[in-house]
């Protein structure tokens, strides 16, 4: 019975898999089967017609034209060699018949493979807007050249809305090369969602310190273009903001509608396990997965959209692919992002609920700060503006599980 088990489960060290998409999670599963020894075929099927690219530097390195947008590119020609991975590009998936493995694309192809992995990410979420307005998004390569090209010259009227991490980044990179900029915020304390009031009001003076005018608690009404080549966004208080460049950052969905036929549980994303399987022979990994996580004694579902836990999840799964679903422990992760923002950088290790306490323990004049989150007698997370080694020093901490009281001890190590 063992045997015919692991015969059904793990996967043949010469067999097949499909990644459906072309990120950072996709590659570093592809990366991850060629490191533990898999010699069979891999083959990469993403709808951009291009190959993985590193997204964080297109809002900062990119926008800013510090970088050409190829600088972001995480496959040369040697390392496509090296993995030996059959990159299909511009391609995207319409439909997965689980039971099959079957994937079928756009242009009317099928692949069949003795495993499938999810990896089809995310997208922006969209404002409606009059014709012909001009709006960027910052997910893509394209959008990454758009911005630049729209950011470069002489001074002009940034409007950003949404004051989340990208918007915040934004605003940044637009202020730092001479822009007037004007953030539209809905909530009467940005990022109140993710670190709290306390934390997103020290955000909110980051803003303000460096002279971009951030304006909270506001409706977006209407969004038209003006008569001269500008945007007109308009409030529901009745004024009005002049936009030479429109940025929106409001957040962005799982792309999983190609799957809405599929009999794959589908609740703001993919759902998984906590090993990120969705069957015994399909998984999902990053941005587009909903991973049963096991945190200071409490299991959730939840979906990260971070770098480094796309990362995670492609090594992860790599792992989990080889070994089968039935030898594959829950993932063990612990979430870790950052967003630079006007020379500082903004850095979180851990996932806070809103119900933690929140206590800054370091805070100067400059902005810099590092603040612990407490869950009932536990260290919950960490965050800290430009005090990197501090914030390190509690990695290895949340990760063993640490008491706060414990923790405190460390800031007069």
């Amino acid at each position: 019975m063992a045997a015919s088990l692991l015969m059904s489960e793990t996967l043949a060290v010469d067999g097949s898999v499909l990644i459906v998409g072309g990120g950072l999670a996709a590659l570093r599963c592809a990366q991850g089967l060629r490191d533990q020894g898999f010699i069979g075929s891999i083959t990469m099927v993403g709808d951009e017609p291009h190959l993985p690219y590193d997204r964080p530097p297109l809002s900062k390195q990119v926008a800013t034209g510090k970088w050409p947008v190829e600088k972001t590119n995480l496959v040369d020609e040697e390392r496509r060699a090296a993995l030996r991975v059959d990159f299909v590009l511009g391609t995207r998936a319409v439909h997965l018949d689980p039971d099959r493995r079957e994937v079928t694309f756009d242009d009317g192809s099928k692949r069949v493979a003795d495993r499938v992995v999810i990896a089809t990410g995310a997208t922006p979420r969209r404002l409606a807007t009059g014709a012909d307005v001009v709006a960027h998004y910052v997910r893509t390569y394209e959008n990454g050249l758009q911005l630049a090209s729209s950011l470069s010259g002489p001074p002009k009227r940034v409007v950003v809305i949404g004051a989340g991490f990208i918007g915040a980044e934004v605003a940044s990179s637009a202020r730092s090369l001479g822009h007037e900029v004007t953030v539209l915020e809905t909530l009467a304390v940005p990022l109140s969602t993710v670190l709290g009031e306390q934390l997103g009001s020290r955000c909110a003076a980051l803003h303000e310190r460096n002279g971009t005018t951030l304006l909270t608690g506001v409706t977006i009404e209407s969004i038209e273009a003006g008569d001269d080549g500008t945007t007109l966004v308009a409030l529901l208080d009745g004024t009005t903001h002049v936009a030479d460049v429109l940025v929106i950052g409001i957040g962005v969905v799982p792309n999983t509608d190609w799957l809405n036929e599929s009999g794959i549980e589908l609740d703001n994303g993919v759902v998984v396990d906590g090993a990120l399987f969705a069957t015994d022979t399909v998984m999902a990994i990053g941005d587009v997965a909903r991973f049963a996580w096991t945190r200071l004694g409490a299991t959730s579902l939840t979906r990260i959209e971070h770098w480094q836990v796309a990362a995670d999840h492609g090594q992860f799964a790599a792992t989990g692919l080889l070994r089968g679903r039935a030898f594959s422990p829950a993932i063990q992760l612990l979430p870790y992002f950052w967003s630079d923002q006007y020379g500082l950088k903004l850095q979180m290790l851990g996932r806070p609920e809103l119900t933690d306490e929140v206590n800054i323990v370091l805070e100067e004049e400059d902005g810099k700060l590092l603040a612990l989150f407490r869950r009932g007698e536990a260290l919950s997370a960490v965050f800290a503006i430009s005090k990197p080694k501090q914030l390190m020093g509690y990695r290895q901490l949340l990760l063993d599980g640490c008491l706060y009281d414990e923790a405190l001890k460390l800031l007069n190590a």
